[in-house]
C-alpha cells in the first residue's frame, strides 16, 4: 500500500475512509490497554446503571482482537467503500447516506441488545461488524447483483452474496478464537437496521425502481 492507495480510498468514499482510520486507531490502543478495551466495550448493564452511553459509539471502534480488526477494515473497504462510492453517484448526499446507514444500523442493534440484556452483568459485545453488516444488507437490497469482488478465475461475488460470506467468516472467527465478545445476535438487528433505512432512503426500491 502506498500513498496514492490512500489518496484513491479517500477520494471515492472519504466518510468510510476516516471511519477505517477511527476503528484502526481506537482498536489499537484499545489492544494495547485492556483497562481501555473493558471501559469502551458495550455492557447493557454499564449503559443502563451507569448512563455510560458512550460505550454505543466506542464499541463500535473497538474490535475483540487483531484478528478480529483486519477482518473488519477488510470488509469496510470492499464492501463499505463500495457502499458509499454507488451512493454518492446517485446524489450529492450520497455519503451523508451512507452515514445514515452506518449510524442508524448501530443504534438500531444497540437499542435492542441493550433492552434485552440491561440486566444481564455477563453479557458484552464489541466490533464494527454490526455496523458494516447494516451496510452490506443495505447494499444487497440497493444493487443486489453489484460486484464486489472480482476474481480472474471463477468470476465475481454479487451483493446477494456478500453477506453470507461475511456470515461465514464471523462464524469461522468465533469458533476458532472462542470470543463471547462477537455477538451474532448483534449482527442480526444490525442487518435488519441497514435494510429499513436503506428502504427509508430509496423507498423506489420496494417498486423495483431505484432512486
Amino acid at each position: 500500500m502506498n500513498l496514492a492507495f490512500f489518496s484513491e480510498f479517500y477520494a471515492k468514499s472519504p466518510v468510510t475512509f476516516i471511519l477505517s482510520f477511527l476503528v484502526l486507531l481506537a482498536t489499537g490502543i484499545a489492544q494495547l490497554n485492556k483497562k481501555v478495551f473493558f471501559a469502551c466495550i458495550l455492557h447493557p448493564l454499564s449503559v443502563i446503571r451507569d448512563r455510560q452511553y458512550y460505550r454505543i459509539f466506542t464499541a463500535d471502534l473497538v474490535n475483540a482482537d487483531w484478528l478480529h480488526l483486519m477482518l473488519n477494515e477488510f470488509m469496510l473497504y470492499v464492501f463499505c467503500s463500495d457502499l458509499e462510492e454507488t451512493l454518492r453517484k446517485s446524489g450529492s448526499t450520497g455519503s451523508l447516506q451512507f452515514l445514515t446507514i452506518y449510524l442508524v444500523s448501530l443504534l438500531f442493534a444497540s437499542a435492542i441488545v441493550i433492552a434485552r440484556h440491561f440486566r444481564d452483568f455477563k453479557y458484552s459485545t464489541t466490533g464494527t461488524s454490526g455496523s458494516i453488516m447494516g451496510c452490506m444488507f443495505g447494499f444487497m437490497v440497493l444493487d443486489p447483483n453489484y460486484i464486489v469482488l472480482n476474481f480472474s478465475e471463477g468470476g465475481g461475488i454479487k451483493n446477494i452474496y456478500g453477506g453470507l460470506i461475511y456470515i461465514v467468516l464471523l462464524i469461522f472467527y468465533q469458533k476458532r478464537k472462542g470470543s463471547d465478545l462477537v455477538n451474532h445476535e448483534f449482527h442480526f438487528y444490525g442487518a435488519i437496521g441497514g435494510v429499513l433505512t436503506t428502504l427509508a432512503l430509496h423507498p423506489g426500491i420496494l417498486h423495483g425502481v431505484r432512486g
